[in-house]
C-alpha cells in the first residue's frame, strides 16, 4: 500500500467522517482511484511525497474553486453556495474538475503548506500566557515559531467564552478586535474545579511587551491571495470556522504585527534578542512542530536550551504530546497522561529562570480550540 493511500484511509477515518459529508465521499473516491491507479493518483505523485496529503489536494481543489464559481463542482460546496449533497455524479464531477485544472492544483500541491490559522486556538493558549505571565511576573514578549498569518499573536485582544459543564461561564479577554466573533470553547472536568483552576489565569489583562511570527513562508494577512488560501483550508461545512477566519484575518491586517520569512532555528536568537530586557520571551507554537523533521525539531529543543541558559524565557507547546512537551522530557514514546486519544494535543511549558529549566503540563486540548482541560502541574 503507498503513503499517500495510507495518508487518505486515516484521514477517512479519523477526520473526514466526523464534519465533512462532501470531503468523507471525495475521500471514498481519491482511495478508490489510488488502488486502482487512476487519473487523481497521477496528480498526486507529480507532487513531493510529503505533500500528498488529504488536507493539501482538498485545499488546493477548494483555492482553484473560488476562481470558478460556476464550476459544477461548486454546487457540492457549502462554502460556494452549493446545496448539493454527495451523490453518483460526484466522483466524475471532481474528477473531471481536477483534471481540467491539473497544472493549478499541481502547482500547489508542489509548493503549498496545510498552513490552518484557526483562531479558536487562541482560547487554549491564552490561559498558558496569562500562567506564564503570572509565573514570571514579567510583560511578555510574544514570539510564534510557525505564525502563518499571525492571527494567535492576537490572543490578548479576542473575547472568549469558556463554557463549563454545568453550563455556566467565563467571560475574558480584551474584545479589542472588531469584526471576530467570541471564541467560544469548552473546559473539561468538574465545573467547579475547572474554574476555579482557570479564572486566574484568564481574567487579569495580560501585558504584552511586542509580538513577533516566525515562518518559513509568512503569510500577510491584508493579502487577498493568502487570505483565499487560508480560506480555502478550511472545510467546506464550517461555516463558523470561515466566518471567525475572515473576522481575525481583517482585524489582523487593521493591526498588523511583525511577520518574519526563514527558518525559525536561524531567526529565533534575534527575536529572543529583540524583546525588551524588563520583558521575558515567551516562544510558543500551536499545532507547528509536527510538520517539522525529527532532526528539526532536536534543533529546536536545543536552541530554546541554549537561549534559556542566556536569559529568562519561557517556552509553551501545544502539539501532540510526541512532538510537543514529550520532545523536552526526553521521552516521546512515552503515553501523555491525561490525553486519551489522537484527537487531542498536550499543552505544556519549559520555563527557564536564572538558567534552570523547569517543565509543566498545563493541560490538554482538543482539535481545532474545540476543548481545553486545564490542570497546570510539574512535570518529573
Amino acid at each position: 500500500m503507498s503513503e499517500a493511500l495510507r495518508n487518505f484511509q486515516l484521514f477517512l477515518v479519523e477526520e473526514a467522517a466526523k464534519s465533512s459529508p462532501l470531503y468523507t465521499a471525495l475521500t471514498t473516491l481519491v482511495s478508490r482511484d489510488l488502488e486502482d491507479g487512476g487519473p487523481i493518483g497521477g496528480v498526486l505523485t507529480a507532487a513531493p511525497e510529503r505533500q500528498r496529503i488529504p488536507n493539501l489536494l482538498f485545499a488546493a481543489v477548494h483555492r482553484a474553486l473560488f476562481d470558478e464559481p460556476d464550476s459544477e463542482l461548486a454546487a457540492y460546496y457549502p462554502s460556494l453556495g452549493g446545496t448539493r449533497p454527495p451523490d453518483a455524479a460526484l466522483a466524475q464531477t471532481f474528477t473531471r474538475f481536477v483534471l481540467e485544472h491539473r497544472q493549478r492544483i499541481e502547482h500547489v500541491l508542489a509548493t503549498g503548506e496545510t498552513q490552518t490559522n484557526e483562531a479558536l486556538r487562541a482560547a487554549q493558549l491564552f490561559p498558558a500566557f496569562g500562567w506564564a505571565q503570572a509565573c514570571t511576573r514579567r510583560p511578555l514578549g510574544l514570539i510564534e515559531v510557525g505564525a502563518s498569518a499571525g492571527l494567535l499573536l492576537h490572543a490578548d485582544r479576542y473575547a472568549y467564552v469558556y463554557e463549563f459543564e454545568d453550563g455556566s461561564e467565563l467571560t475574558a479577554g480584551e474584545g479589542s478586535a472588531d469584526g471576530v466573533p467570541a471564541l467560544h470553547t469548552a473546559v473539561r472536568g468538574p465545573a467547579d474545579a475547572a474554574a476555579k483552576a482557570l479564572a486566574p489565569f484568564v481574567t487579569k489583562n495580560l501585558r504584552i511587551a511586542s509580538r513577533v511570527g516566525l515562518d518559513i513562508n509568512p503569510l500577510d494577512p491584508a493579502d487577498p491571495d493568502a487570505r483565499a488560501w487560508l480560506d480555502a483550508l478550511i472545510w467546506p461545512e464550517h461555516v463558523e470556522r470561515r466566518e471567525r477566519l475572515r473576522g481575525a484575518l481583517a482585524h489582523a491586517a487593521r493591526r498588523p504585527v511583525r511577520l518574519r520569512k526563514g527558518d525559525a532555528l536561524r531567526t529565533l536568537p534575534d527575536a529572543v534578542d529583540g524583546v525588551a530586557d524588563n520583558a521575558i520571551p515567551c516562544v510558543f507554537t500551536s499545532n507547528s512542530l509536527g510538520h517539522w523533521t525529527r532532526e528539526g525539531r532536536a534543533g529546536f529543543v536545543e536552541l530554546i536550551r541554549r537561549l534559556g541558559a542566556q536569559r529568562d524565557l519561557v517556552c509553551i507547546v501545544k502539539d501532540a504530546y510526541h512532538v510537543g512537551l514529550g520532545l523536552f522530557t526526553g521521552k516521546p514514546d512515552e503515553p501523555a497522561d491525561g490525553a486519551p486519544g489522537s484527537h487531542y494535543e498536550v499543552l505544556g511549558a519549559a520555563v527557564f529562570l536564572g538558567g534552570r529549566e523547569q517543565l509543566f503540563r498545563l493541560g490538554s486540548c482538543e482539535l481545532h480550540g474545540v476543548g481545553l482541560t486545564w490542570s497546570p502541574k510539574p512535570v518529573g
